[in-house]
């Protein structure tokens, strides 16, 4: 009976003996696949490329921020492609043409046109009434038609080399075209025509 309970014995303690190396053996491949420190340096690098990119990212769909409230409904319209309820650069990009007049019950006045510059590929402009008199389209390159509705406008500022057609069929004077180079161009000098 000694015999019995000695071998069984002996069989667990084997048993267990066995578990053990298998343990250790475990033990031991974990620690070689363990990253050194050159697989940490790579795992920041590709953590640091990451975090650039996600910046990046939004930073290019940050939506701008506009001066006058009337242009950016306008704009909401027109451009805001993912519907989101603002306009990012990348929409503002895509805007080819932009209607700044009223329609049937949607009565507005543009305080200020300064919003026109973000967006530089517009090519047709309708612009309605306002008290301004002078409207800055030296940032809309692109331009191939404006259609000017308000009689107090006076002068129209465009890049030089931008040469849209300009309709003004109720205004009752002459609009004055000036000519400026595009001041974001290195060595760019302002001048008139």
């Amino acid at each position: 009976m000694t015999n019995v309970m000695d071998e069984e014995l002996n069989q667990q303690q084997i048993k267990q003996i066995q578990e053990l190396e298998q343990l250790r053996n475990n033990l031991e491949m974990m620690e070689d696949t363990k990253p050194g420190r050159k697989g940490w340096i790579v795992v920041l690098i590709i953590f640091i490329i990451s975090l650039c990119a996600f910046f990046a990212f939004k930073a290019g769909a940050q939506s701008l921020t506009f001066a006058d409230r009337n242009i950016e409904r306008r704009a909401l319209l027109k451009g805001d492609t993912d519907g989101d309820g603002h306009i990012s650069r990348v929409e503002a990009d895509s805007v080819k043409s932009l209607i700044l007049t009223q329609y049937r019950t949607d009565m507005f006045e543009v305080s200020t046109y300064e919003d026109l510059a973000l967006f530089p590929n517009l090519e047709k402009l309708w612009l309605g009434e306002s008290k301004l008199d002078t409207v800055d389209l030296s940032k809309n390159w692109n331009l191939k038609y404006v259609y000017i509705e308000s009689d107090n406008v006076k002068v129209i500022i465009l890049a030089v080399g931008c040469t849209p057609k300009l309709a003004y069929p109720m205004h009752s004077g002459e609009i004055i075209v000036r000519r400026i180079k595009n001041p974001d161009a290195p060595g760019a000098m302002f001048f008139q025509y």
